[in-house]
């Protein structure tokens, strides 16, 4: 759900990204076209929010990597993620009764190390190819208030839900290519095929009319599979 302190806070975001993506361009001396031997890249995925929600951009991924040789480059990625929400389920046979609310917050983290071989490609693009492993853990937990299961009205009723000890790990190939739109600044996209493991970890419901916590696991899953991140790469060279 928008509030007006969050859209605001979210203009205020995009215009500062956007204002120091500016500075750069007509600060940042601009030689060498493409990255070279001793050069470090930091970059960020955009993903563009549209649909129901207002338009905006939101950052998904960091990066950062540094080139061993012209060709040869190591990186990192950074990927956090924090959302929470609050949602009112009132009765339809009776509107003038009190709702009730869950309330949700979700948290998310994964980090990735690899390495890439550029080819020669042309004055502005870098193709490459690569190799990354990473892992990720992630947890949830959900409030609700008039309610003893999520699910149904009980007046006086709560429950809490929380799923501990999920977490994943990958490793795999990846093909993608960088663009420079100016001297030192490119956009770029990328796809990963490799084999990932996934454990979703445990989930613990309490509620106040049993006065008991149940545990169940949630299993896991792996295989192998092609992924991409939807969203836009852009970056700087230093």
């Amino acid at each position: 759900m928008y509030t007006l302190h969050s859209l605001f806070l979210q203009s205020m975001k995009t215009k500062l990204f956007l204002f120091s993506f500016i500075v750069f361009l007509f600060a940042h001396p601009l030689n060498a076209q493409k990255a070279q031997s001793k050069d470090l890249t930091l970059e960020a995925t955009l993903n563009l929010q549209v649909g129901g929600a207002p338009i905006n951009f939101e950052i998904s991924e960091i990066r950062m990597r540094y080139f061993l040789t012209n060709k040869l480059a190591l990186r990192t990625k950074f990927a956090f993620d924090f959302t929470s929400g609050k949602d009112y389920v009132y009765n339809p046979m009776d509107p003038t009764a009190m709702p009730f609310t869950l309330e949700s917050n979700t948290t998310d983290l994964n980090l990735g190390i690899g390495i890439e071989h550029h080819f020669t490609g042309t004055e502005k693009l870098s193709p490459y190819i690569g190799a990354e492993v990473g892992f990720g853990i992630s947890g949830k937990k959900t409030t609700g208030t008039n309610t003893y299961d999520g699910l149904t009205m009980s007046e006086g009723g709560a429950f809490i839900a929380q799923t501990t000890g999920a977490s994943s790990i990958y490793a795999g190939l990846v093909f993608g290519a960088d663009y420079y739109i100016v001297p030192s600044v490119y956009i770029g996209a990328e796809i990963l095929y490799g084999f990932g493991y996934q454990g979703y970890g445990n989930r613990q419901v309490w509620n106040n009319y049993t006065q008991t916590t149940v545990v169940n696991s949630l299993g896991s899953g792996m295989g192998f599979g092609l992924g991409a991140n939807p969203g836009v790469r852009i970056g700087v060279k230093f």
